[in-house]
């Protein structure tokens, strides 16, 4: 028996369409209250592990080898197998939490995507080494220090956590939302897509879209590059070229911010949320 698509276009009442807009609002409150668990539960756990373990000291002459979970999967990458494996079982879980509920509602399950994805997005901020302009770039953020992971560990889930779980969510979101202007009919323009892309909302929205997946495609190379290799070299000019990167990678990220409260009113907490832990990120750098 062949699978069918569940979702569908269907018509919805006033009083549907509110109600739908309190799922989607309930929505978004469970996924940030799940990574609120999440990281009480990682300070639990660390806590208990660092009073309970004094961990061995280290032989300088006999490294410790990694285990399987803690070696990147394939040769050359960066993060390992154990940030990945967190990382998508985090994104089943909010999957999960955008089809609960949705019925075979086709713009539902669009609408939640984008909401939930959203949702997120204030902890990307949190994640993010907050002092990467200044001469502490090593800073911890302030889920560095509420989870007691060092910092570098935490930039690789910030890295991964932007790629497998805001990017998948945002693109459906998109990629949903278009096909549904495409295949649906306008009396004036022949389909919808041809009137809604003349509409404000819709142009800020694919700004953000664009913007986010160029912060994700706009990646550091963990090697520098052989053209690179010809000019002159030093720490001067490798600070210099860190601090290009963190200049993009963070005016884009506020193009994203600046573009999602001007898509849709419901975004705007959101973003309200990663302006504010933005600050708190920064005052926790400047402070330790």
């Amino acid at each position: 028996m062949a699978l069918a698509w569940p979702w569908h276009f269907v018509t919805l009442s006033e009083a549907e369409k509110e109600q739908r807009r309190e799922l989607l609002d309930l929505r978004g409150s469970y996924a940030q209250y799940s990574m609120l668990l999440a990281i009480l539960l990682v300070r639990l756990y660390t806590w208990v592990f660092q009073s309970g373990n004094e961990p061995p000291k280290p032989n300088r002459r006999k490294p410790l080898a990694k285990s399987w979970l803690d070696s990147p999967p394939f040769a050359g990458w960066i993060e390992t197998r154990r940030q990945y494996l967190v990382c998508s079982i985090w994104l089943m879980w909010l999957l999960c939490l955008c089809i609960w509920n949705s019925g075979d509602d086709y713009l539902h399950l669009t609408k939640s995507l984008g909401h939930v994805a959203l949702s997120q997005f204030p902890f990307q901020i949190l994640m993010s080494p907050p002092l990467y302009l200044t001469s502490t770039p090593a800073s911890p953020s302030l889920i560095s220090v509420l989870t007691t992971i060092p910092q570098p560990t935490i930039n690789a889930y910030h890295r991964l956590f932007g790629r497998l779980v805001i990017a998948p969510l945002l693109v459906s979101h998109a990629l949903l939302y278009d096909s549904f202007f495409l295949q649906t009919p306008h009396p004036e323009f022949g389909i919808l897509f041809a009137k809604r892309i003349r509409d404000a909302d819709v142009q800020w929205g694919i700004l953000g879209v664009v913007a986010f997946t160029s912060v994700v495609l706009f990646a550091r190379p963990a090697v520098k590059p052989r053209w690179a290799m010809s000019l002159r070299s030093g720490s001067g000019s490798a600070r210099a070229r860190q601090q290009v990167f963190w200049a993009v990678h963070v005016g884009l990220v506020v193009v994203l911010g600046v573009a999602a409260y001007s898509h849709v009113q419901w975004a705007r907490l959101y973003m309200i949320e990663g302006l504010v832990g933005s600050m708190a990120n920064v005052g926790c750098g400047l402070f330790l």
